[in-house]
């Protein structure tokens, strides 16, 4: 054998060689990637499965706040307890959002203005949901609502801005720095009284409503 003829030989066996292990590796890869498929699908579909009410298990309850639970895949729903709001929640954020919505907490600036110009005495709440005047004022506000609410518009403005929209505008307008701020605006929105702090006078609130209308 001539030694080109040799060369030659070794080359054709070496292509072989490196094309079948080419072909061995890419069959492995399709063998992964449609393992890894399988998972996904079989994972996906684990995760659409509804779990029966019966297999929550309570965690913690807050009463006529909310109640925490936790499913037998370790994930956390939240029930409202507060407004009657039914459904479970995902996220702590989503009930906290739903239940800022049904107290009447309002923080865009443009939708404060136009309550506040709709032709009705206003009351604006400046509140936040860690201040423990807010809470403590939130007895004598009921009365009020009820008392006033065919007459009188209620606002609460979350001045934390934890789970609503931007509020750094609306506050900024209408200078509330702390909390509890009350403000009351007549029906032509101009401003006629204002406090800050715990002043959660049921009768001088009353009366200044009372005079609006």
């Amino acid at each position: 054998m001539s030694y080109k003829k040799f060369i030659l030989l070794i080359l054709l066996i070496f292509s072989f060689v490196y094309c079948d292990n080419q072909n061995q590796n890419e069959e492995v890869a399709i063998n992964r990637n449609t393992k890894s498929a399988e998972e996904i699908l079989i994972y996906n579909s684990e995760l659409q499965k509804e779990i029966p009410q019966d297999e929550k298990k309570l965690i913690r309850k807050f009463e006529n706040d909310f109640s925490e639970w936790e499913l037998p895949n370790g994930q956390k729903i939240y029930n409202d307890l507060r407004y009657n709001l039914e459904g479970d929640f995902k996220t702590f954020g989503e009930l906290r959002t739903s239940q800022y919505r049904a107290r009447g907490i309002v923080t865009d600036f443009n939708e404060v203005q136009k309550i506040i110009n709709s032709g009705k005495p206003t009351f604006v709440e400046g509140w936040s949901e860690t201040c423990i005047y807010c809470k403590m004022g939130e007895v004598v506000l009921a009365d009020l609502k009820t008392q006033h609410k065919e007459k009188i518009n209620f606002i609460t403005i979350d001045v934390a801005n934890r789970y609503l929209e931007d509020v750094t505008q609306t506050v900024r307008f209408y200078n509330i720095v702390s909390t509890p701020t009350y403000i009351i605006f007549d029906k032509n929105g101009k401003e006629v009284y204002r406090s800050v702090g715990y002043t959660a006078n049921k009768d001088v609130l009353s009366d200044t409503l009372s005079d609006l209308y």
